[in-house]
């Protein structure tokens, strides 16, 4: 079945990107396999005309030029304590013995590292959950399709959609804490690593 003027080969893709949603939750509402859905977005399949009007529903609410919903908000950018954290002017006796700081400057930088990767994964992760639950407010506040007998379906896979995020994120003010002191942390050893600099260059 040809698609709509306004729907690019990736219909699907933009719809799952949009809301937040993964390829299983799109299958459940279109009514088709996991499988089914990846060939769809790699345009080997096309949806039969029958379950087409499903995904029409859900093209109509993206934003333009695919649909006719409000503009998608930028993610929220992630935090950046290095630039806050400056470390103090500090008035050291000289000369110093630099071995033992260039020892704390190596430990410091690799926990940067290492917990620096930690807080990228927790904050792509936050993230996607928030593009979740704003796809999941969009969907709801949406009007739901004409038929009664897809209105039924639509209201279902909602509420499974947002049994779903509630699994996925049962605590997201304890989330939202552990995220800001870890970047708390990462932001302290980095400026640690700053005034390290300072007094031991590495060799």
């Amino acid at each position: 079945m040809p698609r709509p003027a306004n729907y690019s080969d990736s219909a699907e893709t933009a719809v799952r990107s949009h809301f937040g949603l993964s390829m299983q939750q799109l299958a459940r509402y279109l009514g088709v396999s996991v499988g089914f859905v990846s060939h769809l977005e790699a345009g080997r399949k096309q949806l039969p005309p029958a379950l087409a009007a499903r995904l029409i529903h859900l093209g109509r609410l993206l934003p333009p030029p695919l649909g006719q919903g409000p503009p998608a908000p930028p993610d929220e950018p992630a935090p950046d304590l290095f630039g806050t954290l400056t470390p103090p002017a500090a008035s050291l006796p000289e000369p110093l013995d630099p071995e033992p700081l260039r020892r704390r400057w190596r430990d410091c930088r690799l926990k940067v590292l290492v917990l620096g990767q930690r807080l990228d994964g927790l904050h792509a992760r936050a993230t996607a959950l928030a593009r979740r639950r704003r796809g999941l407010a969009q969907l709801l506040a949406a009007a739901p399709p004409a038929a009664p007998a897809e209105a039924a379906h639509y209201a279902r896979w909602l509420a499974e959609l947002a049994e779903d995020l509630a699994l996925a994120d049962p605590q997201p003010a304890v989330a939202a804490t552990q995220r800001l002191l870890l970047a708390v942390r990462v932001g302290a050893l980095q400026a640690e690593v700053d005034a390290l600099t300072r007094y031991a260059p590495a060799g």
